[in-house]
């Protein structure tokens, strides 16, 4: 069991690049880029530091949201698989991406961009 401490609402890292490894492996990873005029998204868990995919820590769930209105989700085992997706959106320029992730143990957290 992590000695960590199971939180609540929607937890954000307020700057990836200087957070912790508590912060970096919660925090979802989503990248987008153009085809045309789709938008490839790709959600993956963590920034450089792995979540664990345990029988007793894992990842629920990893939503998309466009504008704050959902638009994707994918509910995940724990062991069986691992907590990524691709999706294709049709997206303008500017729109605000938020990724979702639901840890069984602390709680969701939070990962905004913009779409290309």
């Amino acid at each position: 069991m992590s000695d960590a401490p199971v939180l609540s609402g929607i937890n954000r890292a307020p700057d990836p690049a200087s957070a912790g490894d508590f912060e970096n492996k919660h925090t979802p990873n989503l990248s987008c880029s153009r085809e045309g005029d789709k938008l490839l998204v790709h959600v993956s868990m963590g920034h450089g530091v792995a979540h664990p995919n345990q029988p007793d820590h894992f990842i629920e769930w990893i939503e998309v949201l466009a504008n704050d209105a959902p638009v994707a989700r994918f509910d995940f085992a724990a062991v069986a698989i691992e907590p990524a997706f691709s999706c294709v959106l049709d997206v303008d320029a500017g729109t605000k991406l938020t990724a979702l992730a639901s840890c069984n143990l602390h709680g969701i957290w939070a990962f905004d961009a913009v779409a290309p």
